[in-house]
């Protein structure tokens, strides 16, 4: 106890007799001064403040977060996905909603009382909301805000209640929207007949049809999406130009491509690009495009040979994952994102179905057919697809992770794995 505490109490004891002489002042302030909360003592040093961090320190943290961030993938809630149609003639503008609708009750004469049918006529009739409208054109990331109504208020009611299908739009593009290399490239024109081919220079107005869809059902709003752009091109002879895989085709081969209901096609969906790889310049890798339209991040093996048949093991095991992918990206009902799995298993009957039976795949009866791999998104690079993510396939983090990991050898085991060694 304080010796100025003692005294004061000592003083309150005996001022009924001394108080004016022991404590030299009025009993009543004497009380006041007794009842007041003891203050603490004055701390002779305040606690130090923590120094800020420095610009290096700031800049580390901010690297590991990027860093755990690229480790987790996650599938796009609503997806807006559309083609290009290139059609004879010079610019005009865009065929309207009943247009269409009229296209597509001729095209499927034998079949329009078919519910999907049906569903395709409300979904052609329905623009999206004005919170969900998709990007203006095929290469801009500037939201387009659409105050349109709908053709018809109950087919629209009927689109929106299916959660998965959100609206279509259409667009009127100048000619300079799709540039005219790509219409000239060999490699991305290959599915042309000749004569379509020839028609190039001629096909000067661009009508961009887009829906806006969720990875529900199979994947119900893409193959919605892919009849009426079939339809249309088989009615107009229009040639058909896909903005995500800068390929186009001619309204046969359009329709031959199509996604089946049981995504058992999806190697057809997806291109598969080799890069030089900024790592390994002996090296070579292979990255896809077009897993857009399936809420997907695109996938990049890296690290592989420049041996043919190597990277055709390569370009199998790619459209394999890509199916797992399209399957596990499936929208969540509740409405939360749904991410990827830390470790993703890829089985070689996930390359085989991934072609729907179309080509026979080699098999290595004494090798395990699967293997586990992890997905981490990498820097975006200027030949990817605008505003997509692209992520590298590499070990499970458990392996990967390691100072001895070797990603190229890890990468050739695990294609070894899945569909053995390739002959050379």
């Amino acid at each position: 106890m304080a010796l100025g505490t003692m005294f004061k109490k000592t003083c309150l004891w005996g001022h009924v007799l001394t108080y004016t002489l022991a404590c030299g002042r009025p009993a009543e302030p004497a009380r006041e001064r007794a009842s007041a909360p003891e203050q603490p003592a004055p701390s002779e040093a305040k606690e130090a403040l923590p120094p800020a961090p420095t610009p290096e320190e700031l800049a580390a943290e901010e690297a590991r977060r990027a860093e755990a961030a690229a480790h987790r993938v996650v599938f796009a809630d609503r997806i807006a996905f559309g083609y290009v149609l290139l059609l004879p003639g010079p610019p005009g503008p865009a065929p309207t909603r009943e247009e269409l609708q009229a296209i597509v009750r001729r095209m499927f004469a034998e079949s329009v009382d078919d519910p999907e049918v049906a569903l395709l006529l409300d979904l052609v009739a329905t623009p999206p909301r004005a919170d969900m409208s998709a990007l203006h054109g095929p290469n801009q990331a500037v939201p387009k805000a659409s105050d349109e109504q709908p053709l018809d208020p109950e087919a629209a009611a009927r689109i929106w209640a299916t959660t998965d299908l959100l609206g279509l739009e259409i667009d009127a593009l100048p000619a300079a929207a799709v540039e005219p290399k790509l219409l000239a490239d060999p490699e991305l024109t290959r599915a042309l007949e000749p004569e379509e081919r020839a028609s190039l220079p001629e096909r000067t107005q661009l009508v961009m049809v887009r829906a806006l869809y969720r990875n529900q059902n199979g994947v119900r709003g893409l193959r919605l999406l892919q009849a009426l752009v079939r339809a249309v091109a088989a009615d107009t002879g229009a040639l058909v130009h896909d903005p995500d895989t800068l390929e186009t085709f001619g309204p046969a081969a359009f329709a031959a491509r199509r996604l089946q209901a049981s995504l058992g096609n999806v190697a057809d969906q997806v291109a598969v690009v080799p890069f030089i790889d900024p790592r390994q310049p002996e090296a070579v890798r292979l990255t896809t495009r077009g897993m857009r339209r399936f809420g997907s991040v695109d996938l990049e093996l890296d690290g592989l040979t420049r041996d043919l048949p190597a990277l055709q093991q390569a370009t199998y095991f790619l459209h394999g994952m890509g199916l797992v992918m399209a399957r596990l990206g499936e929208f969540d009902r509740s409405g939360f994102a749904v991410e990827a799995p830390e470790v993703i298993g890829l089985h070689y009957r996930d390359c085989v179905d991934a072609y729907g039976g179309q080509v026979a795949l080699p098999r290595c009866s004494a090798c395990p057919e699967e293997v586990d791999i992890h997905l981490v998104e990498r820097p975006a690079e200027p030949h990817d697809p605008p505003g997509h993510v692209v992520a590298r396939i590499v070990a499970p983090q458990a392996i990967s992770g390691r100072s001895d990991y070797d990603h190229i050898a890890w990468i050739r085991a695990a294609l070894d794995k899945v569909l053995g060694r390739p002959a050379s």
